[in-house]
């Protein structure tokens, strides 16, 4: 994976930024439709603070803006983009500072520095709305540096090995908005030949209703040539125990193999499109904030719901 990272040794602005960024993209995107219409929209959020800046200087962010998003058009992102620690004027006003809310900065007190009314709300601004992430520090091949004026663009790619490094890992963690690597699983085994279906059935059930985040039958050959299943479980450790219990109650098993197992999951959004036969939930997946996976969601009450709702 390619990514553009903005390193300033200056206080940020658009004018700086423009003729780096479009060689390092190397490429020009002109005539964009939503050009004007986000140009309007981030003056007008950048507009409480322009009595803080310099009518010259605003000026000349403004035109800088338009050209930017024919660069880099907000809903056109070719790669990625990163900012390191942005320095910021000595005592910038409050309003200004709550600007870079999100974002490594560093105040500078050297009288060399730029002052508080050459900072830029229109480049804070176009940073949120871009997308642009803060970086603490980048790591892989540096393909390129693209110089500016106080700035500079790298185009930093990464070695094969180093992309999970920015896949989170977590112990059990159930909230799957974001993508992550689930350390906290464990994977069940049992060997079963003297099960019927029917009872197989009800176990994945009892399973299920347990906390299990997937049950699976597989056949399989065991001792003596006898055709046998052999029943999976994956659960999160903490439910191990109560799986187990199940296991050994409801099936004729004398026992379990369990591993440790890693979970990768992609980023989950759900959404809801109409359709002729009406509205239907759709899931979509994101692997490194890139849609992936697009499916609509089937929604059954599982067969012990219903067997009960018709007692």
């Amino acid at each position: 994976m390619t990514k553009l990272v903005i390193r300033s040794e200056d206080s940020l602005t658009l004018q700086s930024l423009v003729d780096p960024l479009q060689q390092a993209l190397e490429a020009f995107v002109s005539g964009a439709e939503s050009c004007e219409q986000e140009w309007t929209r981030i003056r007008q959020l950048a507009e409480p603070y322009r009595a803080y800046c310099k009518k010259d200087q605003w000026e000349r962010e403004e035109t800088a803006l338009a050209t930017l998003l024919t660069v880099c058009p907000i809903d056109q992102k070719v790669l990625p983009l990163f900012i390191q620690q942005l320095p910021i004027p000595s005592m910038l006003p409050l309003p200004l500072l709550e600007l870079a809310t999100g974002f490594f900065v560093k105040e500078v007190e050297d009288s060399s520095f730029a002052e508080s009314s050459d900072f830029s709300p229109l480049a804070m601004i176009w940073l949120r709305e871009a997308g642009v992430q803060p970086l603490g520090a980048w790591s892989g091949q540096l393909h390129k540096v693209v110089q500016g004026e106080g700035l500079a663009v790298l185009k930093v790619g990464e070695a094969e090995q180093e992309l999970h490094q920015h896949i989170p890992r977590f112990y059990e963690q159930k909230n799957h908005q974001a993508e992550h690597i689930d350390e906290g699983m464990l994977l069940l085994q049992i060997n079963l030949d003297d099960t019927s279906p029917e009872w197989l059935a009800y176990v994945m059930e009892q399973c299920l209703r347990a906390g299990a985040n997937d049950v699976h039958f597989l056949p399989v050959t065991m001792k003596k040539s006898r055709p046998g299943t052999l029943l999976q479980v994956m659960c999160y450790q903490s439910q191990a125990e109560a799986l187990k219990t199940i296991l050994f109650s409801e099936t004729t098993t004398f026992g379990i193999r369990s591993f440790p197992v890693d979970c990768h999951r992609l980023a989950r959004r759900f959404i809801q499109v109409q359709t002729e036969w009406g509205e239907v939930v759709v899931k979509l997946g994101y692997h490194r904030q890139k849609r992936v996976q697009v499916a609509p969601e089937y929604v059954c009450a599982p067969s012990w719901l219903m067997r009960q709702g018709s007692r």
